[in-house]
């Protein structure tokens, strides 16, 4: 409150970036989310392809996951995969991956990851699909210092697929 007038005082953060810089890395974060899944689905789909609806289930999980964690880590400051975000950040994340998918993908991505877990089969398939959380992160770490995705992150969603025709 302001003393002198009695009135509520409001103040106003600065903005720290232009809608304009914004916008810009929006659209950097998406085309390297893009670039970096297609680099992690290259090995999946030379080695087998997708069959069945349980491996197109984890695929479908593991690409939503996989995108949204790198355009979480390229777009915020976060220091954890884990860690809340404001609504405009979450914004900017949705429509960085927007930007990668079509809107039919999108929606059935985001229904098959909030399917209720009523059967350990499906409980166990969007666990495996889930890695791709932690894969987009680390992959997105390594992009940020400018290195080579190693083995391990190439064959993250080829291991899943595989971890799920055991599930059948």
């Amino acid at each position: 409150m302001n003393l002198e007038s009695h009135e509520a005082a409001v103040q106003y953060a600065p903005r720290v970036i232009s809608i304009a810089k914004r916008e810009q890395q929006i659209c950097q974060a998406s085309k390297a989310a893009e670039a970096a899944f297609q680099q992690v689905s290259q090995d999946a789909m030379r080695s087998e392809t997708v069959r069945g609806e349980v491996q197109d289930r984890v695929f479908t999980i593991f690409r939503w996951y996989f995108l949204s964690a790198f355009c979480t880590r390229l777009l915020t400051d976060a220091k954890h995969r884990l860690e809340h975000q404001t609504l405009q950040v979450s914004v900017d994340i949705f429509s960085a991956v927007k930007m990668v998918l079509i809107e039919s993908e999108i929606e059935r991505s985001m229904a098959l990851v909030s399917t209720e877990r009523t059967s350990p089969t499906v409980a166990r398939v969007n666990d495996i699909g889930s890695r791709g959380h932690a894969v987009g992160w680390v992959a997105a770490g390594l992009y940020e210092k400018g290195r080579d995705f190693p083995q391990e992150l190439r064959t993250a969603l080829a291991g899943a697929l595989a971890a799920s025709t055991r599930i059948n």
